[in-house]
């Protein structure tokens, strides 16, 4: 009985962690107005140190994956809350070799807390909830959406103080969020089968549909990040070119708080929309990705009317930003669907670490592209990546709708 008032307790606080700890409050509505405008880094030095950071966190995986499988699930969330408040203040204030270092410590942290998503497994499946999944998924993901938006109305406004502001908000974000896994649990069913970390890795690397799987999340969730990053600096580049920096900051600020609005009524249809679609959505997502980047530049060449330019813009970006929860719910979902318990950990850690991979590799393409030409050639480069990859995950996909 107590198990019982326990595992209720957990899922009552579970989506309020992941939602307040998803993406790093206040730091990400204006990371990129930080790099460029507080540290003076080029849009191809802050790509370089995300795909030098993330090349280092995958030769650590090996080792974050053998640390996660002897501590528990509970233990590397909480690590994981840590890491976090370390990589803000190492970002914050930090010179470029810092700021990798904080970035670094990011994504491991990142790798830690995925287990979260373990968590609210395995005390969905203990109080007899486990079709609920995408349900408390879809719960984190509007808490977050509502607290971005919230924080876009105000963070401009907090940058153009001063541009620290909203980074030592971030902070008292992160230690609220350590602050909240203390109260997590792992509550597990009696009949959780465990197994030795060779056994289901095999077990993992002989199922093709989740290697398939796994490939395709890394290669669309890099599409994403790297779009979404591009994106932002695109469009603050198309503002500084019309405005002075403190109408760019509030102008894409206001972009940034209609992208998490949209963000929002996304996560409220979510729920319905997977019941509906299911895994129809592995191509429906990816096609709306594709889309979303060729309006961005197709507004950059073909319209002149600035009012038309940026709303299309605004439009596409908010697209793309929604995109991000959708996809990784998504994915998330029917890999933990189509694995047994013991090898969640496994799957999830590949998940990264396909993300992670595809992430260095077209990292290090859009870094080069951006040397010689503008950001509109690597939304480009991004759209022809996303079709190759859909072609590629047809086989698959077809297998997964039968």
């Amino acid at each position: 009985m107590n198990e019982n008032k326990k595992s209720k307790r957990i899922l009552k606080i579970l989506p309020w962690y992941m939602g307040l700890s998803y993406g790093l409050l206040f730091y990400t509505p204006i990371s990129t107005l930080f790099f460029t405008i507080a540290k003076n880094l080029s849009p191809s030095q802050i790509t370089l140190l995300g795909t030098i950071s993330t090349l280092l966190c995958i030769l650590l995986q090996p080792s974050l994956l053998k640390i996660i499988k002897k501590i528990n699930n509970v233990l590397s969330v909480r690590i994981g809350s840590i890491l976090l408040l370390l990589s803000v203040l190492l970002i914050t204030f930090g010179n470029f070799y810092m700021i990798m270092i904080g970035i670094i410590l990011e994504t491991i942290a990142f790798t830690f807390k995925d287990m979260i998503n373990i968590i609210l497994r395995n005390n969905l499946i203990y109080a007899f909830k486990s079709d609920e999944y995408i349900k408390y998924k879809n719960k984190s993901f509007l808490i977050y959406s509502i607290a971005t938006a919230t924080i876009a109305l105000v963070v401009g406004y907090l940058f153009n103080l001063n541009y620290y502001i909203p980074m030592i908000c971030c902070m008292i974000c992160c230690t609220i969020i350590i602050i909240m896994s203390l109260f997590i649990d792992d509550i597990k069913t009696e009949n959780v089968e465990e197994k030795s970390n060779n056994s289901y890795s095999k077990i993992i690397i002989k199922n093709k549909m989740i290697i398939n799987i796994i490939l395709f999340f890394g290669l669309i969730r890099t599409c994403i990040a790297l779009g979404f990053n591009n994106s932002e600096l695109f469009i603050q580049q198309e503002l500084k070119y019309f405005f002075n920096i403190a109408k760019t900051t509030y102008y894409f600020s206001l972009i940034v708080f209609v992208s998490r609005i949209v963000r929002i009524l996304s996560n409220l249809c979510l729920n319905k929309i997977y019941l509906k679609l299911r895994e129809k959505l592995l191509i429906l997502l990816p096609s709306l990705l594709m889309i979303s980047f060729g309006f961005i530049v197709f507004s950059h060449y073909l319209i002149d009317n600035l009012l038309i330019k940026f709303l299309i813009m605004c439009l596409s970006y908010s697209i793309v930003v929604a995109l991000i929860d959708f996809f990784t719910s998504v994915i998330q979902d029917t890999v933990l669907d189509k694995t047994s318990s013991s090898e969640q950990q496994a799957a999830l850690t590949y998940l990264s670490l396909s993300y992670k991979v595809f992430k260095v590799i077209f990292g290090c393409f859009v870094s080069l592209i951006l040397l010689r030409y503008s950001l509109v050639y690597v939304l480009i480069f991004l759209i022809v990546l996303i079709l190759v990859g859909m072609i590629f995950f047809s086989e698959t996909y077809k297998k997964l709708i039968k």
